[in-house]
């Protein structure tokens, strides 16, 4: 059975000594300890001896002393939890584990690096299939976020043209929408009487660009200055189709799509103009 501890001194006896994070303080009164407790001057478990004490001991431990801190709405702190105990593993399990780390690690590198470099194969893949379709690269401008790029027959004369921007340039991005690209072709040829095939002064291309509210929609345009004049349509291509991620590119597909859209542009227009 436990000896009960000394009673309390008078509240405003100069008799209690207190463990202070500056140091040992006192004898103080009990109500100046109290205060300075209610005031944050000092913690509520903090170690306190008076007369008949055999041992300094935490406000709280004293049941009369843990009342007084009740009232005053500074409960004793509990007791900080013991820290949990890492579990043991092995050498080999520890390996493994930062093995994995590393591994998934390449895979996010290797994802955002895709993300920030795909763009640029794509526009590459696209200017070779167009070359492999007989025109030739005459003009690529870029704004930072769409790519502008102007090919020629060079027998025929007639042209295309394309407004490529990636969607999703980085790899969050991508997650969500995937490596969609919009894209405008344009197909044009020149005409001898240009106001009589068509009442246009847009520019060949950039402004000349008539975004439709839906893919497929082929516009007509002109460019007054150089006498040529273009359908065009709008479509999304999804880059995945295309380039792989270790930056295979399906050459035939991407040709075969390129061919497939100058032959219907060319269609419609010859089928408007004559």
């Amino acid at each position: 059975m436990s000896t009960p501890l000394a009673t309390l001194p008078p509240p405003d006896a100069p008799a209690v000594y207190v463990m202070a994070p500056e140091g040992q303080l006192g004898p103080l009164p009990l109500d100046a300890i109290l205060e300075r407790v209610s005031r944050g001057e000092l913690p509520s478990d903090a170690p306190v001896w008076f007369e008949g004490l055999p041992n300094w001991i935490r406000m709280g431990e004293h049941p009369q002393l843990r009342e007084r801190l009740a009232a005053n709405g500074r409960g004793a702190a509990p007791p900080a939890a013991p820290p949990r105990a890492a579990t043991r593993r092995s050498d080999d399990e520890q390996d493994r584990a930062f093995a994995g780390l590393i591994q998934q690690s390449w895979k996010h590198f290797e994802r955002n690096l895709f993300a920030a470099h795909v763009d640029e194969v794509f526009i590459g893949a696209v200017i070779t299939s167009t070359l492999d379709n007989g025109y030739a690269l005459i003009d690529i401008t870029s704004d930072g976020s769409n790519h502008y790029l102007r090919f020629e027959d060079l027998e025929d004369r007639s042209r295309i043209i394309y407004q490529l921007h990636h969607l999703a340039g980085d790899a969050a991005s991508a997650k969500v929408l995937g490596h969609i690209a919009s894209v405008v072709v344009g197909y044009g040829e020149r005409v001898g009487n240009l106001t009589r095939a068509l009442s246009a002064t847009q520019a060949e291309y950039k402004s000349g660009y008539l975004q439709s509210a839906e893919p497929g929609t082929i516009t007509i345009d002109a460019d007054v200055a150089t006498g040529y004049i273009y359908t065009q349509v709008d479509m999304y291509w999804n880059i995945s189709d295309y380039v792989a991620e270790d930056y295979a590119i399906d050459y035939d597909l991407l040709t075969e799509h390129v061919g497939a859209s100058i032959h219907a542009l060319r269609k419609y227009l010859r089928g408007r103009i004559g």
